[in-house]
């Protein structure tokens, strides 16, 4: 009954492997899922269902802890770095999420120069800035105030 039970906690930990480590879906996860069922009907037609079921249980229970921690270690390592990415924009390598300029504009009033649908664009300031509404229609030549910015997303409402 041991083969069986290793059979399903390796299926449960390629399985594992799949959604933490390697990306998309087959390297590991097919193998992994086509295992543990391996395992499950070795038991299953030797035992009955709940034996399977009580072995599948086990099982779980002690792979998932153990699975959690080596998969976390793994990371940490040469050959889990080759499988993670680790990149990260930051500010000082020049990214940034929103132009400083936009953030300035929040409070701000200005005048619609095309319809809004909800997109358009307006005058805000002496500069032109594409803009965006909550969803509702606006007319040209509307008074609008800049209420949000998202990114280099204006959010403005008419007044």
């Amino acid at each position: 009954m041991w083969v069986p039970t290793i059979l399903i906690a390796l299926g449960i930990l390629l399985v594992f492997i799949e959604i933490l480590i390697l990306p998309g879906f087959g390297a590991a996860g097919v193998p992994g899922i086509i295992i543990f069922c391996v395992g499950v009907g070795m038991i299953w037609t030797n035992a009955g269902v709940k034996t399977a079921l009580i072995f599948t249980s086990i099982a779980l229970i002690f792979v998932i802890p153990i699975a959690i921690i080596l998969l976390s270690l793994i990371r940490e390592t040469s050959i889990g770095k080759t499988f993670i990415l680790d990149a990260a924009e930051s500010s000082d390598k020049g990214y940034h999420a929103a132009p400083r300029e936009l953030t300035a504009l929040v409070g701000k009033s200005g005048k619609t120069i095309t319809p809004l649908r909800p997109a358009g664009v307006a005058l805000i300031n002496g500069q032109r800035v594409d803009i965006v509404t909550q969803g509702e229609f606006v007319e040209p030549e509307t008074e609008i105030e800049v209420i949000q910015v998202e990114g280099s997303r204006v959010v403005v409402r008419s007044l």
